[in-house]
């Protein structure tokens, strides 16, 4: 538990270890922790302290609406094969690119590859199984 030193108007936190619960800050040595919905972070370094996973969950979130982008569509007919996410129209650099495989109408796979500086840094497939017209599972494998 916090307490209060009346006279300095201040709030020292125990030594108890990293926060569980979304919305803690606790002590843990010579560290502030906080918690939110994503994970737990070192409040000094800031998001700078986010491990990979927690770092490829933001960035897949919010590049697919913040990125200065220019997205290219390929088709065939009205069915989208590929979705090509490039830094500018000069298409140089690449930042992310999906590819799509059907059976019929059915979307069956997604092929997700994510570039940094233009280079691939992962791949991420998902394989989606269908009961009838409606997807009923999606597996993914990251790479």
């Amino acid at each position: 538990m916090p307490t209060k030193d009346p006279n300095q108007g201040t709030i020292e936190l125990e030594d108890d270890g990293q926060p569980v619960n979304v919305g803690e800050i606790r002590r843990d040595g010579s560290d502030l922790f906080a918690k939110d919905g994503i994970g737990v972070f070192n409040l000094r370094q800031g998001a700078a302290s986010y491990d990979t996973n927690v770092h490829r969950a933001e960035d897949q979130l919010v590049h697919d609406i913040a990125e200065a982008s220019f997205t290219e569509y390929e088709r065939t007919g009205s069915r989208v094969d590929a979705i090509r996410v490039y830094t500018s129209v000069a298409k140089t650099t690449k930042i992310r690119e999906q590819d799509f495989t059907y059976a019929g109408t059915k979307v069956t796979t997604i092929i997700t590859k994510q570039y940094a500086a233009g280079v691939l840094a992962e791949t991420y497939t998902e394989t989606l199984a269908y009961t009838g017209q409606q997807v009923d599972d999606i597996t993914g494998v990251l790479t």
